[in-house]
């Protein structure tokens, strides 16, 4: 495992990366992309009632079934509003949308490929969430667990449909070129260094299944880029939802396997977690005292097997993913 000093700046410099091809807004949103049946429902109803909590003076409302927007924990904006008691308070929110289910050929709108598409291409990053876990009584739409495989299959489709798109994108700049020049449509144009350095760089990533995000550009081409409409332009989360035995001793045989797939796939910030845990410890969130015993027995339960120290302390993962977004 790298020294944790050296992993935060690892994600640091891929948040930055990605930071590139955003727009300035005042509401961010994020979308949870992932194959049927991994969590991806059971964790955007967890956001919403964690946002209930945390926002027990603020306004709050559900967008509808499948958006939630969470108030961001923030300790200092607390201290602030305490310390001088401001006449209106409005803290920094987080709309999330909880995207249809992915499925092998969504690019080529098979199952709910166009509506899932034009879902993604409404948010500003994704969490991209995978299963790590067996259950008899949640069904695999591949009949198996493998992350692995999942974190192929999604991340093709993504490359795929941004592998449509930019196939349109040189001919529009030469007809961009052709208008500006006042050429013929027949006629053969010269394309700026600029953007044929970016077209091949793109479609490098593209063609290896890399989210474009995660590639060496100049500030010229980024501009170029945030133009053309890529999916994968947008910050990647990769969140891996694990059972709640392995959350609590922060093992499982999927998590070095995924931790390596991510770093040849342009890296990025994987956040371990488990649908499991958090709804047994926000099904308690009316009594602290209950939700605070169920912590202690975790952080026994792990200190059993021998695993002590910070890092096995229980905790909810739900404010880390928030504050991520």
């Amino acid at each position: 495992m790298p020294p944790k000093k050296k992993k935060e700046e690892a994600e640091d410099l891929g948040a930055m990366r990605a930071a590139r091809f955003g727009r300035v807004k005042n509401d961010l949103a994020m979308g949870f992309v992932g194959l049927p049946n991994v969590g991806k429902s059971s964790l955007t109803n967890l956001l919403a009632g964690a946002a209930h909590a945390e926002a027990a003076n603020y306004p709050f409302c559900t967008i509808d079934p499948n958006v939630v927007r969470c108030i961001v924990p923030d300790q200092k904006f607390k201290y602030l509003a305490d310390t001088y008691k401001p006449p209106s308070v409005v803290p920094a929110a987080l709309k999330v949308t909880d995207i249809a289910g992915l499925i092998k050929g969504a690019s080529e709108g098979a199952g709910l490929g166009n509506a899932f598409l034009s879902h993604i291409a409404a948010v500003d990053g994704i969490f991209h969430l995978v299963r790590a876990f067996d259950s008899d009584e949640v069904i695999h739409v591949d009949d198996s667990v493998d992350p692995i495989r999942d974190l192929e299959t999604i991340q093709g489709e993504l490359c795929a449909k941004d592998r449509e798109t930019l196939s349109k994108t040189e001919e529009r700049e030469k007809e961009r070129v052709r208008k500006e020049k006042g050429a013929s449509r027949q006629s053969e144009v010269k394309l700026s260094e600029t953007f044929v350095s970016a077209f091949e760089k793109v479609n490098a990533l593209i063609e290896s299944n890399t989210p474009v995000q995660t590639g060496e550009f100049t500030n010229g081409e980024v501009e170029l880029i945030k133009d053309w409409g890529l999916i994968t332009t947008k910050p990647q989360i990769y969140v891996v939802n694990l059972s709640k035995k392995n959350f609590i001793r922060k093992s499982s045989k999927w998590l070095p396997k995924i931790g390596e797939w991510v770093k040849e796939h342009g890296g990025g910030q994987v956040i371990p977690m488990s649908c499991e845990f958090e709804e047994e410890y926000w099904g308690l969130k009316d009594d602290p005292a209950a939700q605070k015993a169920y912590l202690d027995d975790c952080t026994q339960q792990a200190k059993d097997q021998g695993l002590t120290g910070p890092a096995f302390v229980a905790k909810t993962v739900v404010p880390r993913l928030i504050r991520s977004g």
